[in-house]
């Protein structure tokens, strides 16, 4: 009788081992050090809840603690319009010293996601209908906090300068190097915005979205560039023209 040939250990098929999705700490954690990789961990399943909580408590405590001096610095540039009352401009200066919880606490948080809203719904348009990658909103709008958690960390790393210094004019970009300028001059915002930590968000987050779209890297950082520029600029456009009409005079330089 023949018997039943065994087979070999070479014929086998290999065994197929599960492999445990990465956690959303440890994909934030890498999205710091390993971009690449996190975005990759991230795509499967984009996990948005815990992603908007942490960009809403950052924005929240960021707005609470410069809160003082953005009325501080609201208060300096109306000071130099001519047709503010003067007696209203003692009363902004009275509110920067009495900070209210109930309203700053709540308005940088939801500054904060407006932010990553924008950014992502800017990012969807030019990475899914001008560069024809894939990909739902929501994932777009994932990849964007996830990416620009690199930038509220560097509202946190900015919150103790700003304090020492006693004043919002603390830059961690080209802005250091334009002594004696402020908010009037748009060159100085758009300086002011696009300091290390930005920078660092847009180079980040074009990485993901080549991955989220399917995209090259080159096209996920030019779509995270408009996203972020337009933010900007939208961003000093409003102020420029609320101080404008305030009767501040504004400068390109």
């Amino acid at each position: 009788m023949e018997t039943e040939k065994q087979p070999q250990p070479s014929e086998m098929e290999p065994e197929v081992v599960a492999v445990k999705p990465r956690s959303i700490w440890g994909i934030i954690v890498r999205v710091f050090s390993a971009p690449q990789q996190a975005f990759e961990d991230f795509k499967p399943r984009p996990r948005i809840l815990v992603l908007l909580v942490i960009t809403i408590v950052i924005g929240a405590i960021a707005a609470l603690g410069t809160a003082k001096y953005t009325a501080l610095l609201q208060y300096e540039l109306l000071s130099t319009s001519p047709q503010i009352p003067q007696q209203l401009l003692d009363q902004m200066r009275q509110a920067a010293t009495e900070v209210e919880l109930g309203k700053a606490i709540p308005t940088g948080g939801v500054f904060a996601v407006i932010v990553g809203l924008l950014v992502a719904l800017v990012a969807w348009f030019v990475g899914g209908f001008l560069m024809g990658g894939k990909a739902k909103f929501k994932t777009v709008w994932a990849a964007t906090l996830l990416g620009g958690l690199i930038m509220e960390l560097g509202s946190l790393v900015r919150l103790p300068l700003i304090m020492a210094k006693d004043s919002m004019y603390v830059s961690l970009g080209l802005a250091a190097f334009l002594p004696g300028k402020d908010f009037r001059s748009i060159l100085y915002g758009l300086l002011y915005y696009f300091d290390i930590f930005m920078v660092w968000t847009i180079i980040v987050t074009g990485i993901g979205y080549g991955i989220i779209f399917g995209i090259s890297r080159g096209k996920g950082i030019t779509a995270a560039f408009i996203g972020f520029a337009i933010f900007v600029l939208l961003s000093i456009t409003l102020s420029s023209v609320g101080l404008a009409f305030a009767g501040v005079e504004i400068s390109l330089f």
